[in-house]
């Protein structure tokens, strides 16, 4: 089928092109009954020998096969997102306009093969993320839509089927056909990658939750806020802030992230919980569940919620898992807790702990303040360096276990493991002799850990998680490997990778648990799990805390073919010495690197700068957490490939301070 459509700019002359399309057959079969494709191909009939984009800029009109003419306005789109469609339609025209030339475009829409409610209106481009030979992706679906799902009809007109998709995928420019075939091809096999699970389901309806504590970074300086509150508007899951009055959720900018806002006050003192029930009370709004995403206030959440009827988890297993000294005392490690140099040097001088040990707060956070202590007179030291208005008074002091650090993140429910996925922990500073923290360098996954090792990982977190009472939840766990068989060796300037160790291991591997977070990864690391596998855990948070069993199962589901190509989340920290105040003023540094270095940004997934100019970083010697900025990147060639990049943005990045 086809049909003409046509652009007529109030200045200049008009642009016309012809719409050509073809259903594109899958067989529905129990392994593949999840959606139906069309093809789309868009060619210029005539317009400007030098176009550009203000050939757009006027009414558009739409020719059918049968010679009827007239303009195309958005509410011809018989669909829930009528303006998105109609959008979409123009873009797919402009995008025939490449460096003032005309090129011919294909386009492939996607609408759901079974009926039911879209399980997010973003699922399409959330899934598509990071695919070879497309330009965009884009959702033509709104929260919770209905879908028919009965099967595309080949006569039917172009408006008709654009209306029955939940997205369209705009390919890149080809240079012939034989090539855009195949990269059609391509995107029909990644389709059955990466929508082969239930993304329409029946009986979905809106619901309401209700978060502590709704993020205390604003999204301009990152934080999880925007990842928190898209997900929630993708997912049809209309949100309550309860905060402290004055937060930054609670004026008019973002009004639109949430159905109501209530002021609460804040402590640890025994009242809290009342209070949160109450607050659920005051919003006015029917609430159907409960979350916060900060460990300091699980146990609070748990209370209320059983206070208020919702779904929780026990707060008997938030009490060990957010305090590290009982956590380490719960894996059975030889633990001390103290709160003061002469308390710690006193264990150290008593008890069975040789040197080199760990402290590090029992309430931190972020890394912050973890050292490795090699004898008395720096664990004297740093003791003293400690913050405790920052993280308390009381730390724990236990063995060093130099084996391979790893995070091992795991999506639990109802007491099974529906995903996980295992990242190498770059080696820290006080490691490598760079730095004496431990703030994180970079994040490698998939993990290059044996295979047999990870499954270790796994089984041992699966039961630790299980004995602490756990059923529910996205749990950011870390750890090390104990008399693993790899270990990072220096490959290059600057660059490690896990390789074969030749040290002789006193027993079989085993895991040695550092923490267990009952909560995602924090800062923006959510985001290289979504691209790498296609799993949002933000998302899962809510809907687990809601106890949306249908969704928590389809949306835990990674691309069929697993990790889609090697990954790093390459974190930036401040370095500059004491002489300096700290003052920002190098701008947007990710931006303008990746302006700078296209050969390098065409690996670059997500970036952001934290800081913006004038800002007073806190000097690195101070042990508070200093990262300002960050890259997600990847390689389809190799796990050294990304290691390359990430040492070349290393080198590349442009940072000064005052």
């Amino acid at each position: 089928m086809a049909c003409e459509i046509t652009v007529k700019p109030v200045d200049g002359p008009k642009a016309s092109w012809t719409c050509t399309w073809d259903i594109i057959n899958h067989t529905s079969t129990p392994t593949q009954p999840w959606f139906q494709c069309v093809d789309l191909r868009f060619d210029v009939l005539s317009g400007p020998m030098r176009p550009d984009l203000s050939v757009m800029n006027g009414p558009v009109f739409i020719k059918a096969s049968n010679g009827w003419t007239r303009e195309l306005l958005p509410s011809d789109f018989k669909c829930s997102a009528p303006f998105a469609s109609f959008q979409f339609l123009l873009d797919c025209l402009a995008s025939t306009i490449s460096n003032g030339k005309w090129v011919s475009r294909r386009v492939n829409l996607v609408a759901p093969r079974t009926s039911g409610n879209i399980v997010r209106s973003d699922i399409i481009p959330l899934r598509m993320v990071d695919m070879e030979c497309v330009k965009e992706v884009r959702s033509l679906a709104t929260p919770l839509e209905h879908f028919s799902g009965r099967p595309l009809d080949a006569s039917a007109d172009l408006l008709t089927l654009v209306s029955e998709c939940a997205g369209g995928i705009i390919l890149e420019t080809a240079p012939n056909e034989q090539i855009a075939d195949l990269m059609l091809q391509n995107v029909q096999l990644e389709l059955h990658n990466r929508l082969s699970f239930p993304w329409v389901v029946p009986g979905l309806q809106r619901k309401t939750i209700a978060i502590l504590e709704g993020s205390t970074v604003h999204p301009s300086r990152g934080g999880t806020a925007e990842n928190i509150y898209g997900a929630a508007k993708a997912l049809g899951i209309d949100v309550v802030v309860l905060a402290v009055q004055g937060h930054w959720l609670e004026g008019p900018e973002y009004a639109h992230w949430r159905k109501a806002f209530v002021p609460i006050k804040f402590g640890f003192d025994a009242e809290f919980p009342a209070r949160i029930v109450s607050a659920v009370k005051q919003s006015g709004v029917e609430v159907d569940g409960l979350f916060t995403i900060f460990d300091c206030f699980q146990m609070a959440i748990s209370a209320a919620a059983e206070e208020l009827g919702f779904p929780a988890e026990p707060a008997s297993a938030f009490e060990i898992a957010t305090n590290k000294y009982k956590m380490s005392a719960f894996e059975g490690h030889e633990a001390f807790r103290a709160a003061s140099a002469d308390e710690a040097l006193n264990i150290a001088a008593t008890q069975t702990l040789p040197y080199p040990i760990i402290v590090k707060p029992c309430n931190g956070w972020g890394s912050e303040d973890v050292f490795k202590v090699d004898d008395a007179a720096d664990l004297a030291r740093q003791v003293g360096r400690i913050n405790t208005d920052r993280h308390g008074a009381e730390f724990v002091m236990e063995h060093y276990c130099d084996g391979p650090e790893i995070d091992v993140n795991i999506v639990l429910y109802d007491g099974e493991i529906l995903f996980s996925e295992i990242g190498d922990e770059y080696p820290k500073g006080a490691e490598n002799g760079t730095q004496d923290d431990f703030h994180e360098l970079d994040t490698c996954s998939p993990s290059q850990l044996p295979v047999d090792e990870q499954t270790t990982l796994r089984s041992h977190f699966h039961q630790t998680l299980l004995r602490l009472g756990f059923r529910n939840g996205i749990f950011h766990c870390e750890a090390r490997m104990q008399d693993s068989s790899v270990e990072w060796k220096a490959i290059d300037s600057g660059m490690y990778e896990l390789q074969h160790s030749f040290k002789p291991a006193a027993a079989p591997p085993s895991v040695w648990v550092i923490e267990v977070n009952p909560r995602p990864p924090g800062m923006k690391a959510t985001g290289i799990v979504e691209t790498t596998y296609g799993v949002d855990y933000w998302a899962l948070t809510m809907l687990m805390a809601l106890r949306d069993s249908t969704r928590v199962h389809s949306l835990s589901q990674q691309f069929r073919n697993g990790a889609q190509y090697h990954a790093d989340m390459v974190f930036f920290s401040a370095t500059f010495d004491d002489s300096k105040e700290g003052i920002w003023k190098s701008g947007d540094v990710t931006t303008e690197l990746l302006e700078r270095k296209p050969e390098l940004a065409k690996n670059v997934s997500r970036s952001m700068t934290f800081i913006k100019n004038g800002d007073k970083v806190p000097k690195p010697s101070s042990g508070v957490n200093t990262f300002v900025a960050y890259m997600n990147i990847f390689s389809r060639k190799s796990r050294r490939e990304v290691l390359e990049i990430a040492k070349a943005l290393r080198q590349e990045i442009q940072i000064e301070y005052l």
